[in-house]
Order: C-alpha cells, then sequence, then structure tokens
C-alpha cells in the first residue's frame, strides 16, 4: 500500500513538473514573440517615413496597380495582370478595399504574419521534440534584417517564407497524425503557393510523396497512402480550378500558370546574356513587368508576322530559351553553378530591394549584421545532425531544396534566398542546442566538429562573396521619393551629390529634370532630360518628358521629334495624345 502511495506522488510529480515546463515554454514563446512584433514596429516607424516607401521598384508597382485593381471592384482581370501570379495582388487589394490604398495597413498585416513566421519556427522545434532549439530559432529569426526590410515591401516575399515554414509545419503534424482531412487541407495549403508563386508547383510534388513515407515509417496499409495521396490531390484541385478559370476569363487559356514564365527563362537564356542573369533586351525599355510584357509582345509578334495570344507569347519565348539551352548545355551548367556559389555567398544581392539603400534611411536596419553567411555555416551542421537522429528532418529540407533550385536556374538574389530564411534559422537553432549538450556532456570531440564545419562552412561563404556583384546604390528612387513627400530641398541635395558619384545613371538625370519641374525652371528640365535620352534613347517616358519641356520653351519641332519617338518607342494613349496636339499645332 505505501508502494503504491510513493508511486501515486512520483506520477503527480512528474505531472507537476511537466505543466510548470509547459508554462514556462509558453510564457518563454510569448516573450520571444513580443521580441519580435516590437522590434518590426520599430521599424515600420521609420520606414514609412523613407522616401524608398514613396518610390516603389518595378515590382513593387506591379503589384500596387494589380492591388489597386481589385480594390476598385475590377479584380484585376485584364492581360497585363496574368502576367504574374495572382494571390499576392489579391491579398493586397482586399486591404487597399478594407482600408484604402495605404501601404501601412498592408505592412502592419505583413509584421503580423512575419510574427506568425516566428512562431511556426518555434512549433516546428517543438514538433521535432527541440522545443528550446524552436525558441532560439524563433528569436534568430526575428532578428534577421532581411525579414525587416521585406515586411515593409510590396512583394509577395514574407507570405513565400510564411507559405515554406507552414508547409513543413503541416508536414509534421501529419507525419506524426495522419488524417484524411488533414491531408485534404495540405493539398489546399499546396494549391495557395502555386498561386503566391508558381515555381512552389515543385512543393506539391514532395508533398504527394509525404502520404507514402508516413505509410512505410507507422507500417500502415497501402490503401492508406492512396487515400492521403487522393485527398492530397481533391484539395490542391480547387485552387487549381479557380487559377485556371481566371486565365480563362482573363487571356482565353485554361491554364493555372501565369503567362511569364517563357519569359522569364528567355530573359536568363538567350544567345545575348552569357552570365545567365536578370537581362533586359534591346527591345524592351524599362525593367517593369507591364514594359517587359509589351516588348516581349511585340518581339514575338513582329517575330512570328501575326498577332499572338499571351499564352502564345509564353510558349515562343519559352521555345526560344529551351533551344538555346539545348544548344549549350556545358555553359548553362556553369552558369548553374554560380549562381548555386552566390547562394551560398554572404553578401546582400539585391533586386527591387536594396540592403544597401535601406539602410540609409532604418538605423535598426543599420545596426544588424547580413544574416546569410552565419545563418549557412551554423544551420547546415544543425540540419546534419537533425537528419542524423531523426529521419523526419528530410522534410526541413525541402523547401530548402526548393530555394536552392529557384536561385540556381533563375536569380542568384536577396528576396529568392529569403525563402529559406525562416528554416536556416531552425537550423541555427538545432545547432546552438547540441552544441549546448555536448558541451554539458564533455563530449568534446563532437564539441569540435560541429565548431569546425561552422567555421569551413563560414570561410566559404566569404570566400565566395568574390562571385557577387557590389550594389550599387540606387540614389534615384530617394530622389523621386523625396519628391513624392513634397521635400524638395532634400530632393535636390541627395540629387547633386549622386549625380557626382553616378554621372552615367539616366535615371538621376530624370530625377534632376523632375525637380527642375517642380521648381518651374524649363530650361533646366530640357537640359536634363536630353542628358537622360542621351543616356537611354529608348526611354519613351523621357522622350515623352523630352517632348513636354521643349514645348514649354517654345522649340516645338523638336518637341515634335522626341514625341514622335515616345509614339515608335510606346505608343501609349498618353504618348499618342501630345503628338497628334503638336501635329494639329495645339
Amino acid at each position: 500500500m505505501e508502494a503504491i502511495t510513493v508511486v501515486a506522488k512520483v506520477r503527480n510529480s512528474i505531472r507537476r513538473s511537466q505543466k510548470t515546463q509547459k508554462k514556462a515554454g509558453y510564457r518563454s514563446i510569448l516573450i520571444v514573440l513580443g521580441i519580435v512584433l516590437i522590434i518590426r514596429i520599430i521599424h515600420l516607424a521609420f520606414a514609412i517615413r523613407s522616401p524608398l516607401s514613396f518610390q516603389l521598384s518595378p515590382d513593387e508597382d506591379y503589384y500596387m496597380r494589380f492591388a489597386l485593381s481589385v480594390a476598385q471592384g475590377s479584380g484585376g482581370s485584364t492581360v497585363q495582370f496574368a502576367f504574374m501570379d495572382p494571390v499576392f495582388g489579391y491579398i493586397a487589394g482586399t486591404v487597399f478595399k478594407l482600408f484604402g490604398s495605404s501601404l501601412v495597413a498592408l505592412y502592419i498585416l505583413q509584421i503580423i504574419v512575419d510574427t506568425f513566421t516566428a512562431f511556426c519556427v518555434f512549433l516546428i522545434g517543438r514538433e521535432l521534440r527541440r522545443p528550446r532549439a524552436g525558441l532560439w530559432a524563433a528569436l534568430i529569426y526575428g532578428f534577421t534584417v532581411t525579414s525587416l526590410l521585406f515586411c515593409t515591401s510590396m512583394l509577395k516575399t514574407i507570405w513565400v517564407a510564411n507559405f515554406m515554414t507552414v508547409w513543413v509545419l503541416c508536414g509534421l503534424l501529419l507525419l506524426r497524425k495522419s488524417r484524411m482531412c488533414g491531408w485534404l487541407l495540405f493539398g489546399l495549403l499546396c494549391g495557395y503557393g502555386i498561386a503566391l508563386r508558381s515555381t512552389l508547383t515543385l512543393m506539391a510534388g514532395v508533398a504527394i510523396v509525404l502520404p507514402w513515407f508516413s505509410a512505410i515509417q507507422e507500417g500502415r496499409t497501402r490503401w492508406e497512402p492512396v487515400r492521403a495521396t487522393g485527398m492530397i490531390l481533391l484539395g490542391l484541385m480547387l485552387p487549381i480550378l479557380m487559377l485556371s478559370l481566371r486565365n480563362l476569363r482573363t487571356i482565353g487559356s485554361f491554364s493555372p500558370l501565369p503567362t511569364n514564365g517563357g519569359v522569364v527563362l528567355h530573359q536568363r537564356y538567350n544567345p545575348d546574356n552569357p552570365t545567365a542573369d536578370n537581362w533586359i533586351p534591346s527591345f524592351v525599355s524599362y525593367s517593369h513587368p507591364i514594359d517587359i510584357q509589351r516588348g516581349y509582345t511585340q518581339e514575338a509578334q513582329r517575330r512570328l508576322g501575326r498577332t499572338v495570344s499571351p499564352r502564345e507569347v509564353d510558349a515562343y519565348w519559352r521555345g526560344q530559351a529551351m533551344s538555346y539551352i539545348y544548344s549549350h548545355p556545358s555553359h548553362v551548367a556553369g552558369n548553374i553553378l554560380r549562381k548555386f556559389a552566390l547562394f551560398l555567398a554572404y553578401p546582400e544581392i539585391p533586386n527591387d530591394r536594396s540592403l544597401t539603400d535601406e539602410r540609409l534611411f532604418s538605423p535598426v536596419l543599420n545596426i544588424l549584421p547580413s544574416p546569410f553567411g552565419w545563418l549557412l555555416a551554423l544551420g547546415v551542421p544543425g540540419f546534419a545532425l537533425l537528419l542524423w537522429h531523426d529521419r523526419r528532418g528530410w522534410l526541413v529540407l525541402a523547401p530548402i531544396a526548393t530555394v536552392i533550385f529557384i536561385v540556381s536556374v533563375f536569380d542568384a538574389i536577396d528576396r529568392f534566398r529569403f525563402q529559406a530564411v525562416p528554416l536556416f534559422a531552425l537550423g541555427t537553432g538545432l545547432f546552438l542546442e547540441y552544441l549546448y549538450e555536448y558541451l554539458k556532456q564533455k563530449r568534446t570531440k563532437q564539441s569540435a566538429i560541429m565548431l569546425t564545419a561552422a567555421a569551413v562552412l563560414g570561410a566559404l561563404s566569404v570566400s565566395l562573396a568574390g562571385f557577387a556583384p557590389f550594389p550599387q546604390t540606387r540614389w534615384d528612387r530617394a530622389i523621386l521619393g523625396y519628391l513624392k513627400m513634397g521635400k524638395r530641398e532634400e530632393a535636390k541635395e541627395l540629387a547633386m551629390r549622386a549625380v557626382e558619384e553616378q554621372p552615367g545613371n539616366f535615371k538621376i538625370q530624370q530625377a534632376l529634370g523632375a525637380i527642375a519641374v517642380s521648381e518651374g525652371d524649363d530650361a533646366g528640365a530640357v537640359n536634363f532630360y536630353r542628358r537622360a535620352v542621351e543616356l537611354k534613347p529608348d526611354s519613351f517616358v523621357d522622350q515623352y518628358n523630352l517632348a513636354v519641356a521643349l514645348v514649354k520653351v517654345g522649340l516645338r519641332q523638336e518637341a515634335m521629334e522626341h514625341a514622335a519617338m515616345a509614339v515608335r518607342i510606346f505608343p501609349s494613349p498618353e504618348n499618342t495624345e501630345l503628338l497628334q496636339r503638336l501635329t494639329e499645332g495645339k
């Protein structure tokens, strides 16, 4: 009887201890999430006063137009909005519909989503029976400078990183407890990922394999994975059908994919682009997605000698790119390896948003270091140890493999690399926990191996920095941003500094022309726009602006010539109207 009493007391003591640990764990993660949220709000306070938030990058401007179209009731159902992946445009459009077209509401939503990503990282650690590693990972991710940067951008980067993290968490939960409704929801999640970024179709392929791994692991009957796979496909079918119906209504093509796939592939793989980096051909005036779509469509029609549909444009340029890839396999493979090396390199590789630029206006970003080198150095050994101890670790590596594929085949840029950052933060948390355990157990050999591996990977990341281009400050965005804020003096002061540093940058000349117009200096505007046109003759915007400025100083004949040039480059209603007015002498 006494023995039974003792056992009961021990059991109750264990239960109380477990409850205490759970409460402490909940308090810890709430504190961490509070820190993650606060640091993002502090950065937001600086970002909304930054001129860079008033001058969006090309892809941001595309999604801004898309979102406004959704908010205004047209639903983004025009040809130009079938060019890129649609879901982010609908998310932003819904926010604009509810709260007005201010970016602040969208940024706040993205901060909440990113904080949830940190929470999911913690939950993944707990699901792997490493809650302390998950806690460290959530905190590390919270201080990742690129996550702060992309929270305050009109880009889908934060949403893709969140999808990757949620995908891993859901996969682990289903491996632990297989449920048919869970597999159905997992299929819906994969469909959402495809609508968010079409290259995430790869994740749907991995998802279909998951029930079979689960069945082998648990020794289930063969019919269970068959049913689970069917449920995934059923869940996947709904978003795929919705995307296909949208494209059928918009461009007359029953396909879930956007129409930019062939264009994007051709931009990287063609005889005029030996480095396979992001490249703008001569028949495209600007890097704005709408200009890219227009330029590629016109060139395809010129080559084929007939009018072509958006899907035919996509197919034509995909064929051109694949023909080049088949003809130059060794060269293409070399570029893929080079971009994989860039994936491993620690420096920033900017695209639509540049950390170098953003740090000029946010002290928070300026304090925090660039993350990728040390996350790689610590995360990879952490993943290796996870795989050694837990067979489910491969599931964490599936999104990372997907990101490596996207970066290596398309662009080695930060907004693509960032999609794997939450999971690299998890790997770093695992590294720290395993190292702590080894040191506590005085397993010096294992500790030394871990530290050596981290040092070698860190040195490799630093050594590969030479492959990365040095990011040039894009002063024109800040100058034009200041003008939109009504801060003309700040814009002018910055422009005069920038033109000395980058005299061959046509965008700075364009910005100087805009400043001159705002000051009523028509002669000055003519000089600056002339210089911009000299630097980039195919800029229809500067041809138009120069024509308008020339009219103001009485040079109508020359104005007519530049207006005609603007129409030849891009026969927009605005350009055509200007030429018509000048021709009629109005």
